[in-house]
């Protein structure tokens, strides 16, 4: 009897079965980590966004009447019509730096720019002194799922809570 030498037409397909297999479990968390990377990014910018608008606003809105406003990406801010010539009143500055801060956050196509946060939904209140912003977005791993958007965490939805004592 002869020895055979080198492998076998079995143990080669078993070896790149193995590989295969290997391979689809990197593929697969590569895949999760992408989505991680990118809900964790939704959430840097959310926090970013929203602590910019309540450094801005706690600047402007001392002695002003208390409010509360809800903004998604189909309520648009308007400008007010203040210029160099007529002097902007408190309301009108914080309609301005409402309407600025959306454009940072709003999906514009015409400038190459997508949104930063899937279907944000952002809900601000003033009172007692206290500037209270609660933004929330959708997940990009349930970006498939239609939920109903509010201001508050839920299935498929992340949300932030920030607030602001003025003085």
């Amino acid at each position: 009897m002869q020895l055979q030498r080198g492998f076998s037409l079995l143990e080669v397909l078993i070896t790149l079965l193995i590989l295969k297999l290997g391979l689809l479990g990197v593929l697969a968390g590569q895949t999760l980590a992408l989505q991680y990377v990118i809900d964790a990014t939704q959430r840097t910018t959310a926090v970013a966004l929203t602590a910019t608008l309540l450094h801005e606003l706690g600047a402007s809105i001392t002695n002003h009447p208390d409010f509360s406003l809800e903004l998604t990406v189909d309520s648009a801010a308007e400008l007010p019509v203040c210029n160099a010539t007529t002097r902007c009143t408190n309301a009108e500055l914080r309609h301005y730096q409402l309407a600025r801060w959306q454009q940072l956050w709003q999906h514009h196509p015409e400038m190459g720019r997508a949104a930063p946060l899937f279907t944000p939904q952002f809900c601000l209140q003033f009172a007692d002194n206290s500037l209270q912003l609660q933004a929330s977005w959708q997940q990009r791993a349930h970006a498939e799922a239609s939920h109903t958007a509010s201001c508050a965490a839920g299935p498929g939805r992340s949300a932030i809570s920030l607030t602001a004592r003025i003085p």
